[in-house]
């Protein structure tokens, strides 16, 4: 089995997955659009993401924006937790996930032996940066 997140966007999956492309250094490996689908839809939103596989190091993220009217929250439980390799990595990382959002908890040495951090991004979902300084 393998768990794979699903984020919802609100009409901004494009801009929030060229985000992720450029702030994890992944690859969008499929990006299907409502007009693409036989699923009729309004013509302002067909350019819109029905379905999208992000990839970066061993993980994926799916996307989608949801059906136009649809409500979307990014009020929750759920954060998005990412074991990073190295300390150099994980600054750059968290830096750039951090850019127009806010960061919870900056980055500091933790009791658990890890450099961890948390923040929203700019898009609202939630975050969690982590680096085991014990490897």
């Amino acid at each position: 089995m393998k768990l794979i997140p699903y984020i919802n966007f609100a009409g901004n999956a494009r801009e929030a997955l060229d985000f992720y492309k450029k702030a994890l250094d992944g690859d969008i490996q499929q990006l299907g659009t409502y007009g693409e689908s036989p699923m009729p839809s309004d013509e302002d939103y067909k350019d819109k993401v029905m379905h999208a596989r992000f990839v970066f190091d061993n993980n994926m993220i799916m996307v989608s924006d949801v059906f136009k009217g649809q409500p979307v929250s990014t009020d929750g439980n759920i954060q998005l937790s990412v074991d990073v390799d190295n300390e150099e990595k994980l600054e750059k990382v968290f830096n750039k996930m951090a850019e127009g959002g806010t960061v919870t908890m900056p980055l500091a040495d933790q009791f658990w032996g890890a450099k961890f951090g948390m923040l929203k991004d700019k898009f609202g979902v939630s975050w969690m940066f982590n680096c085991d300084k014990r490897k």
